[in-house]
């Protein structure tokens, strides 16, 4: 047993409120990676399919109210585009995502396109964030082709969500929830993660958001430090975390989710790199595996204005995996391209479901 085993909600606060070195956290993380699912670093090209939003979330630079960006909407052949792009890349797994866009048209549209890929990117794994839909809507995307859903729920606690959301029927802790739930229990490979450096969250929150992850028994976790972007309601407040401690909780949080979470993916995100120069590395170096690529093409990128900084990465797809090749190499980590990566856990927990129904 190491000093990492058995991590109560107690020792997960106090090591993500500790100072000084974390060298001990981050190399028992990359050791549980090794053990599984081992020190691949699988790529997800992502595709920004629209910045549209009915929500109105009061952190987010696509919130509803904000009207000095352009607002679009990607056709299917642009994004098909895309995606073939990154599969000659020898990407295998695609992130479709957009804002918050229920109904049936944009659902539909979606699930004609991944009726494409299945027919046209072999070996392909779809992934999805379009946020909180009807049962009815997960179902078809899924038959259409989808096979993983990410759904963020940016705080486990209700009462900062209450904080971070208008008092609207569009926003529901509760329900978000439910929706992750059932994705999970409908089959999909189901991912969530949390915003790191909100203000008025501390260290007790963000052990709460690792037990719940560990608990809801997701497959896939992608989070990360909180940027503000200028105009929004959050920006202004007075009490954001510095800059250099966002980025160590979200570093020691994707240490603990590798060591609480075991077969999972965990992403190295762009907001990581935005605030941190060497910001993937180092979210390699505390137990990321999955990298995310931007296949969106350049006249749409910087109208998908989600934070300051954003707009700023403007490497094609070949620059970006070419970035990437370098940072593998400086970890000590392979990079797996014409492999789509399925998280170990999802089989597990698959096997798993199956034997309880038919034991």
């Amino acid at each position: 047993m190491n000093m990492f085993d058995n991590l109560s909600r107690e020792r997960l606060r106090d090591i993500l409120g500790a100072g000084g070195s974390h060298d001990a956290l981050f190399a028992a993380a990359r050791e549980a990676l090794l053990d599984e699912p081992g020190d691949g670093v699988y790529l997800r090209g992502l595709v920004e399919v629209s910045n549209r939003c009915v929500k109105n979330c009061l952190y987010c630079g696509l919130r509803r109210e904000r009207t000095d960006i352009r607002r679009y909407e990607m056709s299917g052949e642009e994004v098909k585009a895309a995606l073939e792009t990154g599969y000659r890349l020898g990407l295998r797994s695609f992130l479709l995502q957009s804002g918050e866009l229920p109904g049936k048209a944009f659902t539909e549209k979606m699930a004609g396109i991944l009726e494409w890929c299945s027919a046209n990117l072999p070996g392909a794994r779809m992934v999805l964030s379009m946020g909180e839909l009807a049962p009815e809507d997960y179902d078809l995307l899924r038959k259409s082709g989808g096979h993983r859903y990410l759904l963020r729920i940016e705080t486990s606690s209700a009462e900062l969500y209450r904080r971070f959301h208008p008092n609207d029927p569009l926003h529901s802790h509760f329900r978000r929830i439910r929706a992750l739930e059932y994705l999970r229990d409908s089959g999909w490979q189901t991912g969530t993660g949390v915003l790191i450096g909100l203000p008025g969250q501390n260290e007790s929150h963000l052990a709460d958001d690792l037990l719940f992850m560990k608990k809801i028994n997701v497959d896939m976790v992608g989070m990360g430090p909180y940027v503000e972007c200028p105009g929004t309601p959050v920006a202004e407040a007075d009490d954001i975390p510095p800059v250099e401690k966002r980025v160590a909780l979200t570093l020691r949080m994707i240490a603990l989710a590798r060591l609480t979470m075991p077969g999972i993916n965990i992403a190295a995100t762009t907001a990581l790199q935005t605030l941190c120069p060497g910001g993937l590395e180092k979210g390699l170096m505390a137990g990321a595996n999955v990298i995310m690529p931007n296949l969106t093409p350049g006249i749409y990128r910087e109208d998908y204005d989600l934070y300051d900084g954003k707009v700023r990465v403007h490497d094609s797809p070949g620059e970006m995996l070419e970035i990437i090749r370098r940072a593998c190499a400086r970890t000590g980590r392979r990079l797996m391209l014409n492999d789509p990566g399925d998280p170990p856990h999802y089989r597990t927990r698959m096997e798993e479901e199956r034997n309880g129904k038919h034991g």
